[in-house]
């Protein structure tokens, strides 16, 4: 197992390219390489990559996201050998954040025999480690399957690793002990997701962990910030001397004004609060979530319609209701749509209810849309604006210190920058720690 530390803008996805076309030439030509990613763009830009040295990528190089080859390697093929169930379809819909209505969404979707993404780590690590109470004819299965892998899998090589969860890390070592190289790429510093298993990769397998020094985004200046959080093998250089740190503070200049006047490429913020919209990334999956849910729904007020019209009922009721929610901002408002025209229970009322988010007192027109860091780790731009929150001056300002998820996205948020980054001072934060500590802080950096 090689493991390769590589920061905010160190070129992560070329120097995987290269790895990938590296193994190709010293491995069985008949043997498969699996190159996965966590995201879609993460994917496209690999596959550019690959394409730029190829032209046409070879067939034994396989490039797809994480979940698309846990589910097309191992859960499709193997899954219903062991467990005797066959998935026929893989939902990618927001679950709700309650866990009650999340678990039994999951468990709603299993009974149609349709697997949720969130899951398919869980159950792929079911059919190469173990799941409670196997039986003997499993476990024999198990190490048939296993070899069965490792006679056509060359090597996998995984980008973005930093958001592997725990069932990810045990397939990983799985991988490994069957003989399968292994190659992982990643940035502990941008795991947001808290699950710090690429830690304890680095921790079990420190004499496999490379780190890479090098930034080709962020100027100095910015490094200089950043690497105030990081441990010294994990510190970033970078041979753009050129880059500006601008500090504005809500008390001073109006955030609509600034935003008109500077036309940043990137605007964030830790997570929505107050004026601050980030809810918009999440339009383009509402209507399928809400459309999903109301299938069953009216596949049974309605039995003797096929599917196909179902789903096109469900997709347009869907529609209508968003619409609704739009237009008033009230929930209650698109349900009577919903409830004017179709029998609902009060259990399945709750559950379509709840894809809604909760109602804001705000105006839509007094609101200022940016986006969350989660949503932005991986992006760039040439002018950003990183909105400071109490929660993040936290660890800027050395009064938190501790390696967490909050501190990874403060990490985040000072990196996307190619050339000027400007932080927008909440008066929260000004408050909180007042303008003089603040000014003196920064006074080594303008």
């Amino acid at each position: 197992m090689e493991i390769n530390i590589a920061g905010a803008g160190a070129g992560k996805t070329t120097k995987m390219s290269d790895k990938i076309i590296l193994l190709r030439n010293q491995i069985d030509e008949n043997k498969k390489i699996f190159c996965v990613a966590f995201t879609n763009s993460a994917v496209d830009c690999i596959r550019r990559k690959l394409c730029e040295h190829y032209v046409q990528i070879p067939e034994n190089i396989i490039v797809s996201t994480i979940h698309s080859f846990l589910y097309r390697e191992i859960i499709k093929p193997y899954y219903h050998l062991l467990y005797g169930k066959k998935y026929e379809k893989i939902s990618i819909s927001d679950l709700p954040q309650d866990a009650k209505y999340k678990n039994a969404k999951i468990k709603r979707l299993d009974e149609l025999n349709v697997l949720h993404q969130t899951v398919i780590p869980e159950h792929a690590k079911w059919v190469l480690c173990k799941k409670s109470k196997d039986t003997k004819s499993i476990k024999n299965g198990r190490v048939i399957i296993k070899n069965a892998i490792a006679k056509y899998c060359g090597a996998i090589c995984i980008d973005e690793v930093q958001d592997i969860d725990k069932h990810m890390q045990e397939i990983i070592e799985e991988l490994s002990r069957m003989g399968i190289p292994m190659l992982l790429m990643g940035d502990p510093k941008q795991d947001l997701k808290g699950f710090k298993c690429l830690r304890n990769l680095m921790s079990i397998y420190k004499q496999n962990v490379r780190y890479i020094s090098e930034c080709h985004r962020c100027p100095q200046l910015h490094l200089e910030l950043s690497n105030r959080l990081v441990d010294e093998n994990e510190k970033q250089k970078s041979e753009k001397d050129s880059g500006q740190l601008s500090i504005y503070y809500e008390s001073e200049i109006d955030c609509r004004t600034l935003i008109e006047s500077q036309k940043y490429d990137l605007m964030y913020i830790s997570q929505k609060q107050g004026v601050y919209e980030t809810h918009d990334y999440k339009k383009n999956n509402m209507r399928e979530n809400l459309a999903e849910e109301l299938e069953p729904l009216l596949s049974e007020n309605h039995p003797t319609k096929d599917t196909l019209t179902v789903k096109k009922v469900a997709y347009y009721y869907a529609g209508k209701m968003i619409e609704k929610y739009r237009n008033t901002g009230k929930k209650k408002d698109a349900m009577a749509l919903l409830s004017k025209c179709e029998k609902i229970d009060s259990r399945r009322y709750g559950i379509i209810i709840n894809i809604f988010e909760d109602e804001s007192p705000i105006k839509q027109e007094d609101k200022i849309f940016v986006k969350s860091i989660d949503y932005i780790k991986g992006m760039e731009g040439e002018k950003c604006l990183f909105i400071l929150t109490n929660d993040l001056a936290a660890y800027l300002f050395d009064d938190n210190t501790e390696m967490n998820k909050t501190k990874n996205k403060l990490y985040v948020a000072l990196t996307r920058s190619l050339n000027e980054l400007s932080m927008y001072i909440l008066k929260e934060v000004e408050n909180k720690y007042t303008k003089k500590r603040i000014q003196d802080f920064f006074e080594g950096y303008l």
